[in-house]
């Protein structure tokens, strides 16, 4: 099998949408994309929280910057800080936003 050495974010995404329309299992998928993109292609954790944004109905493989720092994340976000100030940005992306993003919101917005 040949190693793809050229490839977008959302092609993977795309391939991980697809897998998991037919109930391939993210431990598999990932396993999948490895063969073909290579070792360096993406997390089993990150196919998982694609699997399980995929599960919630997002439908869109393109990334979408603008939703994660919208008015009712960043309630969310100051919610959980409030609950609990040692919360960290692992279980701030739980909400389904990047570490990035979650970052951005603790730090920046917050």
């Amino acid at each position: 099998m040949c190693v793809l050495n050229s490839w977008s974010k959302e092609e993977v995404r795309a391939d991980i949408r697809y897998e998991w329309a037919r109930g391939v299992s993210g431990t598999k998928i990932h396993n999948r994309l490895v063969e073909v993109y290579g070792p360096g292609v993406m997390s089993k954790q990150m196919v998982r929280r694609w699997c399980r944004t995929f599960s919630d109905g997002r439908q869109q493989v393109e990334h979408i910057r603008e939703l994660a720092t919208t008015d009712a994340n960043v309630g969310k976000v100051d919610d959980m800080i409030r609950a609990n100030r040692r919360i960290t940005i692992d279980e701030v992306a739980e909400l389904g936003i990047s570490h990035e993003r979650a970052q951005n919101i603790t730090h920046d917005i917050l």
